[in-house]
């Protein structure tokens, strides 16, 4: 199968300029669809990162959206029904198999990874990408799928324990190589390097196992 990442500004998209706007970060997958008229009616889950009080405030400003037809949000989990425009059926189709969640950043960019047994079908959809919304195919590349990553029910973490690996995550805490230590991330959390390194340690002690069983 033919893998590819396409990245694009999210100035122009419905949820990216809100992540944007709020802060908000966001992981999602497209559960189902289907045309109707117009539109395609896409139905997404994933899981949102951010501030609680951002999470309210990006929620509120998305349920005006015309093409919001329901979004809901529960802690860090959200599921929704959204509008996307016709040039959107180059993603969703019956040749294009999403194998990652898409990635939604607070920094104003997208990030999907799609895939397709024909090479042309992912070229098709880096041009649209390119002439909609200014973006550009990362990478394509022909490989075996091992597994597909979709969002589902994961362990639960403490109010602090979320905090910390989110600001982590954020940060480049899980880049190679590293672009900040345990000692900065604490200091951006505002609390000791003993209180932050545990909350932090918890959580991947609880993510670790599930990811990894």
């Amino acid at each position: 199968m033919w893998v590819s990442k396409l990245k694009f500004p999210s100035d122009k998209t419905l949820i990216g300029s809100k992540a944007s706007k709020y802060s908000i970060d966001l992981f999602g997958f497209p559960l189902s669809f289907t045309y109707e008229k117009e539109w395609i009616i896409v139905h997404i889950t994933g899981t949102i990162f951010g501030k609680e009080n951002n999470k309210r405030n990006f929620l509120k400003d998305l349920k005006k959206e015309n093409r919001v037809i329901n979004f809901e949000v529960n802690d860090d989990f959200f599921i929704g029904t959204i509008k996307e425009p016709l040039f959107a059926k180059a993603v969703y189709n019956k040749d294009i198999i999403h194998v990652a969640p898409a990635l939604i950043s607070s920094k104003g960019y997208e990030i999907i990874t799609i895939g397709a047994f024909n090479r042309k079908v992912l070229v098709n959809v880096a041009r649209i990408i390119e002439d909609e919304y200014k973006g550009h195919m990362d990478s394509i590349e022909d490989k075996k799928i091992k597994s597909i990553s979709i969002v589902k029910i994961k362990p639960e973490l403490t109010k602090k324990q979320k905090e910390a690996i989110e600001l982590a995550i954020k940060n480049g805490y899980y880049h190679s190589p590293r672009k900040i230590d345990v000692k900065r991330l604490a200091k951006l959390s505002e609390l000791s390097f003993s209180t932050y390194q545990v909350h932090l340690r918890k959580a991947e002690e609880k993510l670790i196992p599930y990811f990894f069983e």
